[in-house]
């Protein structure tokens, strides 16, 4: 089911033949580069499950993404709820993780910008927040080119990565809805 449709993307509810094509992008260790490991298919069945769970719950998710000039599935932009307690949760969550492939096209932008239309005009979320690696250059600077905000003070050391970590420190991102 199309939720959002941009110039060059749509952004829908989740297929089975979305399991391959996200099970590559959770493979490819340019994608995977701030997360803890690599995803196998039984960790990317998992996700899709989730997605699919917050999408039943709440009404929103993580949306399959696809551009609209092949209809090739890209990966995947949304929001949903983290699942872990910290001193901004709990909270409504943006993010994306497309095929190294298609970055630095302006996609992950282009549908996050939807997106935040979305959750604020349509959904009438009061505030959405990012939050990544500290040194995730990319995807910080989609949170910049979508109006996030960053506040030194709000980052954090994320809950579900053991304390040695490189990625344990995460910065923190929020847009509140004007």
């Amino acid at each position: 089911m199309k939720i959002l449709e941009t110039e060059r993307l749509i952004l829908r509810t989740w297929d089975d033949s979305d399991l391959q094509p996200m099970l590559a992008i959770n493979q490819d260790p340019k994608v995977m580069e701030y997360f803890p490991e690599l995803q196998d298919l039984e960790a990317t069945k998992k996700l899709i499950t989730m997605i699919n769970n917050n999408f039943e719950e709440y009404g929103y998710t993580a949306y399959a993404t696809e551009r609209k000039d092949s209809s090739e599935f890209i990966g995947f932009i949304g929001i949903f709820t983290p699942e872990f307690e910290s001193h901004f949760t709990p909270t409504t969550e943006i993010g994306w993780r497309l095929s190294s492939k298609h970055w630095g096209k302006g996609f992950a932008t282009e549908g996050a910008k939807a997106v935040l239309a979305y959750a604020f005009n349509v959904l009438s979320i009061p505030e959405i927040v990012s939050f990544t690696a500290q040194d995730n250059r990319r995807s910080k600077r989609v949170m910049d080119k979508i109006g996030l905000q960053h506040n030194r003070a709000d980052d954090f050391d994320h809950p579900k990565l053991s304390h040695n970590s490189p990625l344990k420190r995460h910065v923190l991102y929020r847009l509140a809805k004007i």
